[in-house]
C-alpha cells in the first residue's frame, strides 16, 4: 500500500473526529431547547455530564491518531530498503578490455553485473563476456568484452548476414557450425585461400565464403575415376579436372548442367588428331575415316596448291598428325643496285696524301627476275627467269698526290725535317705490362724511343717524332684495331708515362726508297673521339 493512500486514510478519520465535535452527533449530546438561555457548545458545555464525555472522546481521539502516525512510519520502514553501511566496503581495482581496448577502474561492485552497470556498459544478446553476470568479482580481474559485428557468410550461394563478437574465420565457422574439408574453396574478404589457411588467418574478417566440394564418378571411354570438385557444372568440372574435350566428343549430361553430389559423367571419346595448319597446331577428334574427310570434318580446307602431310587419301588412325602446307606462288623482278667502283690514280701535282676527285662514281641498276615459292609463308624456292642491266655504273676516279714536300718542326730536342705528318691514336706500354718481356717483334730491346705501329701503314726502323714524347723509330707491332693509325710509345719500367691521346706524328727524314702512296683511309679508332683532330 503506498504512502499517500495511507494518508488519505488518516486526514479522513480526523476529519471525522472534527465533525463529530463540532455537531454533537456522536458525543450524544441533547438536542438544545427553546428553554434554552445558552446554547451548548463544545469549550462550555452546559452540564458537567457532557463535559465528561467529550474529555473521553478527545483522548480516544489522540491515541487514535497516535496509533495511525506510528503505523504510517513503520509501512515507509518496510518500503524503502535499509541503507548499507559503504563505509566497511573497500573498492576493488577490476580490468575491463572491450575489443583489445583496456580500462581500469576501481569499484564496490560485488558482481559482473553490477560493475557493468556501474561502467554503464548494455551488452547485445551476441555480445561475448568472458564472466558470467552473476560471478563475484575479485581483485585485479580481467572482465572481457567482445562486441558483436556484422559478418557476411555465405556457404553454397547462400548468403546471410550474422552477428558475432568473433574476429577470425576459423572461430565465426566453428560457430556457425561450418565445417570444411581438405578440397573445400574458401574466400575470406574476396581473397581465396587455402584450407589450412583459415586455421592460421590472424586478421579480422567481415565476408567469409566456402564452397563444398562434392564427389563425381567421371567415365571417359573404360577408365572410371572420382573428381572431388567445388565446380558449378559439368563443364567446368572437367575444366578444373584438366580434361580436354573435343567438338566431336560426347558428354553425358550436358556441359552446362549443374554438379550434383555423387553423379555420373560420361565422356563418349572421338578419334584424336593433331593438325597442324596456319601456325597453329589444333587438338582435335572425328569420325571421318580418311584425311580428306578428317579435314572436313573439322573445318579445314585445302586451296588452291595447297597439300596435306598425309596425303588426303590416307586413312586416319588415332593419334595422327594431318600438317597442312600452304602454297603460293609469285613472279617477282629484284632490282640489285651494281655498286660503283673507285679507281686511283696518282697524280704528281698534287701532294703527299692529298685527294681529289676527279669523277663521282654512280651505282648501276640489275633486274633479276624470279618465280618464287612459299609454304606456310617460307621461302623455299627461288627459279632464275632472267637478268638485264637497267642502268651502268660509273666508276668514282679519285686522284692521289705523289709529290713529296720536305718540312721542317722546331722540338725541344732541336729541328726536324720530316717528309709526311699523320695523325694516329697514341698509348704506350713497358716490359713490366708485357709479363715482364722487353724484346720487340724486330729483335729491340724494349725502351723509350721504340715505338710500336702497324707496319702496313709505317715500316719498321722509320724514324718518327711524337710531340710530347720526342723521337723514336718503329720497332715494334702489336694486334689488330678498328683503324690502323695508332701508335704504341715504348719506355722501361723505370721512366715509364701512360698514353691515351691523339697526336701528330712527324715521319723523319731521310725519305726511304720504297713509298706507300696510298695510305688507307683515316678513320679513328672504334669508342675513341679524336675531339682535336
Amino acid at each position: 500500500m503506498g504512502v499517500a493512500y495511507r494518508l488519505l486514510i488518516t486526514i479522513h478519520f480526523c476529519s471525522s473526529l472534527h465533525k463529530a465535535l463540532n455537531y454533537g452527533g456522536a458525543l450524544n449530546f441533547p438536542p438544545p431547547s427553546p428553554d434554552d438561555t445558552q446554547p451548548h457548545n463544545l469549550i462550555s458545555p452546559p452540564t458537567g455530564k457532557p463535559v465528561a464525555r467529550r474529555s473521553i472522546f478527545v483522548a480516544l481521539m489522540i491515541v487514535t491518531s497516535f496509533t495511525l502516525m506510528a503505523t504510517i512510519v513503520w509501512w515507509q520502514m518496510q518500503a524503502q530498503p535499509q541503507p548499507i553501511a559503504l563505509a566497511n566496503i573497500t573498492p576493488i581495482p577490476i580490468a575491463l578490455m572491450i575489443d583489445g581496448q583496456r580500462t581500469d577502474a576501481l569499484t564496490t561492485a560485488r558482481t559482473v553485473a553490477q560493475f557493468l552497470q556501474e561502467q554503464q556498459i548494455t551488452l547485445e544478446p551476441q555480445d561475448a563476456l568472458s564472466l558470467a553476470p552473476e560471478a563475484t568479482l575479485e581483485a585485479d580481474q580481467l572482465i572481457t568484452i567482445a562486441k558483436a559485428r556484422d559478418v557476411l557468410l555465405r556457404v553454397d550461394g547462400n548468403a546471410q548476414t550474422i552477428r558475432t563478437p568473433y574476429t577470425l574465420p576459423y572461430d565465426i565457422l566453428k560457430q556457425q557450425n561450418v565445417m570444411l574439408s581438405d578440397h573445400d574453396r574458401v574466400w575470406l574478404d574476396d581473397l581465396e585461400v587455402e584450407i589450412v589457411e583459415v586455421l592460421l588467418w590472424s586478421l579480422p574478417v567481415t565476408r567469409i565464403q566456402v564452397e563444398y566440394a562434392v564427389t563425381v564418378t567421371l567415365v571417359d571411354e573404360n577408365t572410371s575415376t572420382e573428381l572431388i570438385t567445388t565446380a558449378d557444372t559439368v563443364g567446368d568440372a572437367l575444366f578444373e579436372a584438366a580434361i580436354t574435350l573435343y567438338l566431336a566428343d560426347e558428354v553425358q549430361p550436358d556441359v552446362a548442367a549443374p554438379i550434383v553430389d555423387g553423379m555420373t559423367i560420361s565422356i563418349t571419346r572421338a578419334q584424336p588428331l593433331q593438325i597442324v595448319v596456319d601456325g597453329q597446331t589444333l587438338e582435335t577428334r572425328a569420325q571421318a575415316g580418311n584425311v580428306r574427310d578428317a579435314l572436313a570434318e573439322t573445318g579445314v580446307a585445302l586451296i588452291g596448291l595447297d597439300y596435306s602431310i598425309p596425303s588426303e587419301t590416307d586413312p586416319v588412325s588415332p593419334g595422327m598428325t594431318i600438317t597442312i602446307v600452304r602454297v603460293t606462288e609469285e613472279l617477282v623482278g629484284e632490282d640489285v643496285p651494281i655498286e660503283f667502283a673507285t679507281q686511283y690514280v696518282p697524280d704528281e701535282t698534287l701532294s703527299l696524301d692529298s685527294r681529289v676527285v676527279r669523277q663521282e662514281g654512280v651505282n648501276g641498276l640489275l633486274r633479276r627476275n624470279q618465280r618464287v615459292r612459299y609454304e606456310n609463308d617460307v621461302e623455299v624456292s627461288r627459279d632464275d627467269a632472267g637478268e638485264e642491266v637497267m642502268q651502268a655504273s660509273t666508276p668514282r676516279i679519285m686522284a692521289y698526290g705523289t709529290q713529296i714536300v720536305l718540312n721542317s718542326i722546331s722540338t725541344p730536342e732541336g729541328t726536324f725535317e720530316y717528309w709526311r705528318r699523320l695523325r694516329v691514336y697514341a698509348t704506350s706500354y713497358h716490359p713490366a705490362a708485357l709479363g715482364g718481356d722487353n724484346v720487340t717483334s724486330i729483335g729491340e730491346t724494349l725502351r723509350k724511343g721504340i715505338i710500336g705501329a702497324d707496319p702496313k701503314l709505317i715500316p719498321y726502323r722509320t724514324n718518327i717524332y711524337v710531340e710530347g714524347y720526342g723521337t723514336g723509330f718503329i720497332a715494334d707491332t702489336g694486334g689488330a684495331r678498328s683503324s690502323p693509325y695508332w701508335i704504341d710509345l715504348g719506355y722501361s719500367d723505370e721512366d715509364f708515362v701512360g698514353w691515351h691521346r691523339y697526336v701528330d706524328i712527324y715521319l723523319l727524314t731521310p725519305v726511304p726508297a720504297d713509298i706507300n702512296y696510298l695510305l688507307p683511309e683515316w678513320r679513328e679508332l672504334r669508342g675513341v673521339s679524336d675531339g682535336g683532330g
